[in-house]
């Protein structure tokens, strides 16, 4: 079981060389891929933020949700495409996030991660995944997981 955190999904899309060779080869030889909702926020997010910051010049999020809200999100619909289309071609499961308030307090402090991915590190205990593919070298602090490449 193998989850891929929000780095990996978009180096791969935005075929970050050597990142995304590097992400291919891993999941193709993975049975069990999973994600979360947590991971694919921040994945999107990312996206509409860079989006707009290099089509639009816009930098502060309060002129992205004033964009948001006039505009929707058509202008992101081939970006939020091409990531569905990636879960759904290599068959990655989207799991729900799992953590109490406490547990993820309690993590975020015991190995000095961001609030974020202190509930990813749980939500792949919750699920007995041991295995995490990321470029974020923080995951490495955590004991019950395992970090590739």
């Amino acid at each position: 079981m193998l989850f891929l955190d929000a780095n990996a999904i978009l180096y791969y899309l935005h075929n970050v060389k050597p990142y995304s060779q590097i992400i291919e080869d891993v999941i193709a030889e993975e049975d069990g891929l999973y994600t979360s909702i947590r991971v694919l926020d921040e994945a999107i997010f990312t996206i509409v933020r860079t989006k707009v910051w290099v089509s639009l010049g816009i930098r502060r999020i309060e002129k992205l949700r004033e964009y948001i809200q006039k505009q929707g999100y058509k202008h992101f619909d081939e970006e939020i495409n091409k990531l569905c289309k990636f879960l759904e071609d290599t068959g990655i499961d989207v799991i729900e996030d799992k953590a109490t308030l406490k547990q993820f307090i309690e993590v975020a402090r015991k190995y000095r991660l961001l609030p974020a991915d202190a509930v990813i590190a749980l939500t792949c205990k919750h699920y007995g995944i041991d295995t995490i593919l990321t470029f974020d070298e923080d995951f490495k602090r955590v004991p019950w997981l395992k970090v590739i490449p």
